[in-house]
């Protein structure tokens, strides 16, 4: 594997408009887009910066837009064997949600979901390894658990993947970091922070599911906002303050939602 075991590397959109969601997110990432056929019938579309992947993008099905499912970008944690980590969910507290299917030959996938239900992916790497960028505008740069039962979940996580929590109420908040010390250590510069996780703030719908979030890292968070609105996207949460930087919350012109960050000093 390129990246170690329980880092997650990888994310991807399901949306009603492939098309469309492709030409958004090209205008506003300067991404480029090359479509791959799959075994399914359907095409799966690779998204890349300056040639290095970034994410993926491919239909909803068809089932989920009738149900009324709202489009999404997924998480997908890095694993050596998807298989054993699928055998270990229940008894971790969490729900096979898609058992595990190979994806010819790029690699194998099942999907689950922990003891709140967040649904994560789970990509055991063949020939696609994961995103070649990350931390960089227009790319991937924070993943982040928002959830109804954080109590139950910080286990789940750490029992599947080997991660390490620490806890912070800086800024009155309380949010926990994940750290995979497979990427390195402290003593080495490795920052080993592979994720966050928080309880769901106050003034959620109460019908929100938790829920994994997906930040995209930008130069200037206003340029990217004002762009992204006049492409059809709408202001969830209009820009905050936060440790070295700034975020906001957006839905894209499909409805799913992710996040912009402009970081200061990461």
């Amino acid at each position: 594997m390129r990246y170690p075991n329980g880092f997650p590397g990888w994310v991807d959109l399901s949306t009603p408009d492939q098309a469309a969601a492709t030409a958004f997110y090209c205008e506003l990432f300067g991404w480029t887009a090359e479509d791959l056929p799959t075994d399914v019938g359907t095409t799966y579309t690779m998204l890349s910066l300056d040639g290095r992947l970034v994410c993926g993008l491919g239909p909803q099905p068809p089932a989920l837009v009738e149900a009324g499912v709202p489009p999404a970008w997924v998480t997908y944690v890095l694993v050596g064997d998807v298989d054993e980590i699928v055998a270990a969910t229940p008894d971790a507290g969490g729900t096979v949600t898609m058992p595990t299917i190979d994806v010819m030959t790029s690699g194998r996938m099942a999907m689950v979901a922990d003891p709140s239900g967040a649904v994560l992916g789970l990509w055991q790497p063949r020939d696609h390894q994961g995103a070649d960028v990350f931390n960089e505008p227009g790319s991937v740069v924070w993943n982040e658990l928002q959830t109804r039962d954080i109590a139950a979940c910080l286990p789940f996580y750490e029992e599947l993947f080997g991660w390490r929590w620490d806890h912070t109420t800086a800024g009155g908040g309380d949010y926990s970091l994940a750290h995979l010390d497979a990427k390195g250590s402290a003593a080495e510069g490795v920052d080993t922070s592979v994720a966050g996780a928080m309880p769901m703030p106050s003034g959620v719908p109460d019908e929100a599911p938790s829920s994994w979030g997906v930040y995209f890292a930008a130069a200037d968070l206003d340029d990217v906002l004002a762009r992204a609105t006049g492409g059809g996207a709408s202001v969830v949460v209009e820009p905050m303050a936060m440790d070295g930087g700034r975020f906001a919350l957006i839905a894209d012109p499909q409805g799913a939602m992710f996040y912009l960050m402009e970081m200061l000093s990461r």
